[in-house]
């Protein structure tokens, strides 16, 4: 039952051994960047996140853009470089993320624009030799992020053992980080997907903050995104009592998350292929 787990170990030591010689392992992440500049950058975007820009100072930032309607547009990680901020964005929702900042862009001087910039994500806790780099936890480990030209970041990784995406992805289920457009998007709530981490209450307005708010005070998201142990099947459906409740989102292995209705969770009797699904933990709560 603990293969899962070693063979993540087994990654993140290779990771930590290659940074002792400065052969860094890597993942080229599918990843756009927008730069968002002018003298009411922080204070225009501030009111566009769900997280805390105010914490930039301290590193990069997660944060999630909603719909007024509090639905997730896109999440992203936020940095500050050479007098700017940079939304690192999934390339997949970049397009429709700047649409809605633009949306909210009126008097204030500010400007966004997409650049050609790609990222690399750079496994362990030590930076890597070649910056400026900024630390995140993509795989819920210390890492770092390189954003530079295509080029730029190929003279840097050169050398370095790259993370293909089938390796990259099972360290992401089994390190159980949802990932935008396969355990959530535009249909789920911050709640849903496990992702109040990356939204604060303390600060000031924000579009979509009035549905996170609601929802926390007053009542309890209608789905959840957990984590299962999977059966040997490959169907996606999951249901109980004869009903359909919910879907696998992502899977390696036996390890997979998976988005199933609330009260379907607190009932139990979950199946997949005919076959008992075992919940190992619903994201976003302590253990």
């Amino acid at each position: 039952m603990f293969t899962w787990r070693v063979r993540r170990l087994a990654t993140l030591r290779r990771a930590t051994q290659n940074a002792a010689v400065d052969r860094r392992t890597y993942h080229r992440l599918d990843a756009r960047v927008l730069r968002v500049a002018g003298p009411d950058a922080h204070s225009w975007l501030q009111g566009q996140i769900t997280a805390d820009l105010g914490r930039i100072a301290d590193g990069p930032v997660y944060a999630l853009i909603l719909t007024p309607g509090g639905k997730i547009v896109s999440d992203a990680w936020i940095l500050e470089a050479e007098g700017e901020l940079r939304v690192l964005l999934p390339a997949e929702a970049a397009a429709s993320a700047q649409e809605r900042l633009e949306r909210y862009l009126v008097m204030e001087d500010v400007t966004l624009e997409m650049s050609d910039a790609a990222v690399l994500h750079v496994l362990g806790p030590e930076p890597p030799p070649a910056g400026p780099a900024w630390p995140t936890r993509r795989l819920g480990e210390p890492g770092w992020d390189l954003v530079g030209s295509p080029r730029a970041l190929a003279d840097a990784s050169a050398g370095w053992e790259e993370l293909d995406t089938a390796h990259w992805e099972r360290a992401r289920v089994e390190a159980r980080i949802p990932r935008l457009g396969v355990d959530f998007g535009l249909d789920t709530l911050p709640q849903e997907a496990g992702l109040l981490h990356a939204v604060s209450f303390d600060k000031g307005c924000y579009v979509g903050q009035e549905p996170v708010v609601m929802l926390r005070d007053r009542g309890k998201p209608p789905k959840r995104l957990v984590a299962v142990r999977l059966p040997q099947t490959t169907e996606t459906e999951i249901c109980a009592g004869g009903r359909s409740v919910g879907r696998v989102t992502s899977r390696a292995g036996e390890r997979g998350l998976a988005l199933v209705k609330r009260k379907a969770l607190e009932t139990g009797g979950l199946e997949i292929g005919g076959r008992p699904l075992e919940v190992l933990a619903v994201l976003g709560e302590t253990p």
